[in-house]
């Protein structure tokens, strides 16, 4: 490899073949694990709206006049070119079980931008992965009520916590 970009975009191919497996993984699934998924998946999606109904007024007040996309694959702060949008396989499968989720632009990955951006996140807003509703820049964390929003994330991460892979693979 000639520099840490060609390392991030290496690492960034393997997570694009992880994600392609999790929506193989889910396609096997029966009838009886996508009954379970639905369940969990309805509680999760619940929590995600949530969080999207506290937190959108001040994502519309703020985001449009943004000039640091917070999107980014790696920023001094984090890299995420291991995963495609941050999902994980748990998240994937619940947010998946009743959405076909839009295609990944995986040319963005050379923008340094995540697959799921278009002058904003293309996912449904119940769609998105646990580590992309958790984070908030300061603007966003000095406009919102953090205490409230923490609360649903921690339900949020209840519901991943306590997924069960074993349930879906009966």
């Amino acid at each position: 490899m000639d520099s840490i970009e060609d390392e991030m975009m290496a690492v960034f191919k393997e997570a694009q073949k992880k994600f392609e497996l999790y929506e193989k993984f889910y396609l096997g699934f029966s009838e009886k694990a996508k009954e379970y998924l639905k369940h969990k998946s309805r509680e999760y999606k619940k929590i995600l709206s949530d969080i999207q109904e506290i937190i959108l007024p001040a994502i519309k007040g703020n985001c449009s006049r943004c000039t640091d996309c917070c999107c980014r694959l790696h920023t001094k702060e984090i890299t995420i070119y291991g995963s495609v949008g941050c999902f994980d396989h748990v998240d994937y499968l619940l947010v998946r079980c009743d959405t076909i989720l839009p295609d990944p632009c995986y040319e963005n990955a050379e923008k340094n931008l995540c697959p799921f951006w278009s002058d904003g996140c293309i996912l449904p807003t119940d769609c998105r992965s646990y580590m992309c509703i958790q984070y908030f820049c300061d603007t966003l964390e000095k406009e919102l009520d953090m205490q409230v929003v923490s609360k649903y994330l921690r339900k949020a991460a209840l519901i991943l916590t306590n997924f069960s892979t074993e349930e879906c693979m009966s």
